[in-house]
């Protein structure tokens, strides 16, 4: 199995936490039943060391290998009506996020239309809002 290794990366907690959720699919059986440290440096191109280094990646490369030498587990494949529920639910997820993040962005609207009318009571105008800001490392005058 060929794999990249990044000797320059860093293992950051978005990596991990991708790492993280690929070896609770695995522990779902979604991947498969032959887990190992190879495949798992494939996936994430670190390093079983670095990889293992990790307590929350090594825990759930544990619990991934307890779950699949588990008598009577989940099979390889998902029944359908298993995927249209877990993207049902998905695609619901991504609805209540999408209304949150609308409701965010009419926030962030009313908020700067309060701002520009409070400017123009002041007697500034949206082209002096606009203008860029001074250099803040810049000394003396």
């Amino acid at each position: 199995m060929s794999r990249t290794i990044r000797a320059d990366g860093k293992l950051g907690a978005g990596r991990v936490a991708g790492i993280v959720a690929e070896l609770e699919r695995w522990r779902d059986g979604d991947l498969g039943t032959r887990l190992t440290w190879e495949r798992i440096e494939a996936f994430s191109g670190f390093t079983r060391q670095a990889l293992s280094r990790h307590p929350a990646i090594q825990q759930a490369y544990l619990e991934a290998k307890r779950a699949l030498t588990t008598p009577g587990r989940r099979s390889r494949s998902r029944l359908k009506s298993d995927e249209l529920q877990y993207l049902d639910q998905t695609i619901e997820s991504l609805r209540v996020q999408i209304t949150r993040y609308e409701a965010l962005e009419q926030q962030w609207l009313q908020r700067w239309q309060r701002i520009a009318y409070h400017c123009s009571r002041k007697g500034m105008s949206i082209e002096e809002l606009d203008r860029p800001l001074d250099n803040p490392n810049r000394k003396g005058m």
